[in-house]
């Protein structure tokens, strides 16, 4: 019976110790398993926060958008992957700002070995700068000397550890950063559209010649935190009109570290998401050198033109745009504002669509040649303009219903799926009554520059309907505001020919906006840029497309699946749609891949100067071959 007993005993105990190898190995694996996505950019977040909480979305939206592979990551996890065996070359790792501040001792060894053993990593300004306990370290950041900068001396500054200041860089960079002309400056046209210092203007940086500029009069300046001036070293990218490194690349090691010295995940929460994406986009093609399924149908750059009419004097202008053929081009967004009045109610001086017969003609022969119509705002351009906001929509809702309904019926009956607010004023309550009247599309003033996006408000996110940023020049976006800085013709036109070539470059989709009015006193720049943009188009390398074509292509990107798997010394990029991967296209870096074939599915490879770019026709499926430079 003892013996029995202890059999027994023994059989249990044998089977405890099983479970816990069992236990152990499965947590090994998994671990191993997430540190390892294969060809996937891990964001490392805080281990008490959830995958889907708005900060992390932001940033899994934002891949989604750039076309690149990402996955959050609690940073144990990631950390026990590395220590079971997870290969150091193969990881790239973001360390975001805002919310992952605190991190321990062993996480940051951990980030060091794994670049120095040849992994790749994008530090964001304050992300992994405190301990655990939330204390700074003593001296410089503890990821000062993989990053090459020394940052976040706590013991020198104190509270003075950052600064408010002004950014600079060369304009080859913020093309790679995806920042488009006039969203930066050269110091000539920074003293006229912006209030930068002229002293800050007069000092020579050769190598950061441009100053980044904001939809305002106002300079634009961000919270960088203060570092040394490292001489060798790191390759800076950006750095601050007082000499602080706004962004740099480090080699450490077999590996490379990006620095990035602003708050990503706060700006974009507060509408200026250009560098969150810039940045995200920089890191995933030009340091990790990974395929991107690019954001643009067939991955041509892209112009949306996009013209609102605000009164009655609009038609007439409209009528001169025509005779100089300015619609003959590809398809466009024009958005009407159709009450009887302009500033208020029963000043006669609005366009008045409903008893307008030649405005009625003028969006019939606008839709005849391909044009979408659609909505600016409600019904009265500027009373709206200038007075609606969160809380008085009980007041102001039923103008956008009035122009809607006119606007409806003058577009054939159909209900405008397109959407710009009055001087730019869209209050929250707008949004919603979007979503409940099928707007896919609307022009907005945040995120100046940026290519199509879901808007962020905060830790709200604008989900039923693209928002298309329009393009500016320091404070001037549309021709009339050119003529309010006595702009030159040539100047303005000069701006519109530098868009134009980076929406090619940069295979891009980009908004212009205009008055009918200014176009017309700016015509000659007008009608440059848009035959430079036919011209591109002849060479099929441009497109022009409306908003509501932009839309519906990227809800339809959105829905592609698709990943990478190695294959022996190789790799196999694998996509599906559940209706047709049509206008869909990748790129992939040709310093990582010497050829590119297609396995399955419908596609077509092009080789460009630096790239591969795969181009699909049809098919649900498609699979490629991507062999690696040896």
């Amino acid at each position: 019976m003892n013996k029995l007993l202890r059999w027994k005993k023994w059989l249990a105990a044998t089977a405890v110790v099983l479970c816990v190898l069992v236990a152990v190995a499965w947590h090994q694996s998994r671990s191993v398993k997430a540190s390892q996505h294969y060809a996937t950019i891990s964001l490392l977040i805080p281990d008490s926060m959830a995958a889907d909480t708005p900060e992390v979305e932001i940033w899994r939206e934002a891949a989604r958008e750039r076309g690149v592979l990402l996955t959050p990551l609690r940073i144990s996890e990631w950390m026990r992957g590395m220590n079971y065996g997870a290969p150091a070359a193969q990881q790239a790792v973001i360390l975001p700002d805002t919310f992952h501040r605190n991190i321990s001792d062993a996480a940051v060894q951990t980030l060091i070995d794994m670049v120095h053993a040849g992994g790749q990593a994008m530090v964001v300004q304050d992300g992994g700068m405190l301990d655990e306990r939330g204390y700074y370290s003593k001296g410089s950041a503890r990821l000062s000397q993989m990053l090459g900068v020394r940052y976040g001396d706590y013991d020198s500054y104190k509270d003075q550890l950052s600064d408010y200041e002004e950014i600079r860089g060369a304009p080859a960079t913020m093309t790679l950063l995806g920042i488009p002309p006039g969203r930066y400056l050269d110091a000539k046209a920074a003293a006229k559209l912006t209030a930068i210092d002229p002293e800050e203007l007069a000092v020579d940086e050769p190598g950061f010649p441009s100053f980044i500029a904001g939809y305002t009069k106002d300079s634009q300046r961000f919270t960088v935190l203060k570092t040394d001036r490292p001489m060798g070293g790191p390759r800076i990218l950006l750095q601050s009109s007082n000499g602080d490194v706004v962004a740099s690349l480090n080699r450490w090691g077999k590996g490379q570290a990006l620095f990035v010295n602003l708050p990503l995940t706060y700006l974009l929460q507060r509408t200026d998401g250009i560098f969150l994406h810039g940045f995200l986009g920089y890191f995933a093609q030009q340091v990790v050198e990974r395929p991107a399924l690019l954001a643009s149908p067939d991955g041509i750059g892209a112009l949306v033109l996009n013209w609102h009419n605000d009164d009655g004097k609009a038609i007439g202008f409209l009528h001169a745009l025509q005779e100089a053929g300015i619609f003959d081009h590809g398809h466009q967004s024009l958005h009407f504002t159709a009450g009887p009045d302009v500033n208020t109610q029963g000043d006669g001086l609005g366009m008045d669509l409903d008893d307008n017969n030649d405005a009625q003609q003028m969006i019939q022969k606008l839709l005849s040649q391909g044009h979408s119509i659609g909505n600016h705002g409600g019904w009265i351009h500027n009373y709206f303009g200038n007075n609606a906001s969160d809380d008085n929509a009980d007041d102001f809702m039923p103008f956008l219903d009035l122009n809607n309904a006119s606007v409806t019926k003058a577009n054939r009956g159909r209900q405008p799926t397109e959407y710009s607010a009055p001087n730019g004023n869209t209050p929250l309550w707008t949004y919603d009554w979007m979503a409940e009247h099928g707007v896919q599309a609307f022009y907005t003033v945040a995120n100046v520059g940026m290519p199509p996006t879901r808007l962020w408000l905060g830790k709200r996110q604008v989900k039923q309907s693209w928002a298309f940023p329009v393009l500016t020049y320091g404070q001037v976006a549309s021709a009339e505001e050119a003529s309010f800085q006595k702009m030159p013709v040539a100047e303005f036109g000069q701006w519109l020919q530098q868009v134009a070539r980076f929406i090619e470059q940069t295979r891009s989709v980009r908004l212009s906006y205009f008055h009918p009015i200014g176009a017309v006193d700016y015509l000659p720049a007008v009608k440059d840029y848009i035959d430079s943009v036919q011209a591109c188009a002849d060479r099929k390398q441009c497109q022009f497309i409306s908003m509501t074509e932009a839309a519906d292509f990227l809800s339809r990107r959105d829905q592609v699946q698709w990943s990478l798997q190695a294959q022996g010394n190789d790799e196999l990029l694998t996509a599906s749609h559940p209706q047709s991967l049509a206008s869909m296209a990748w790129t992939l870096p040709k310093t990582k891949y010497a050829a590119v074939r297609v396995r399955a599915g419908e596609a077509e490879v092009q080789s460009t100067d630096d790239a591969w770019l795969v181009r699909v026709r049809g098919g649900k499926e498609l699979s490629l071959e991507l062999r690696r430079q040896p």
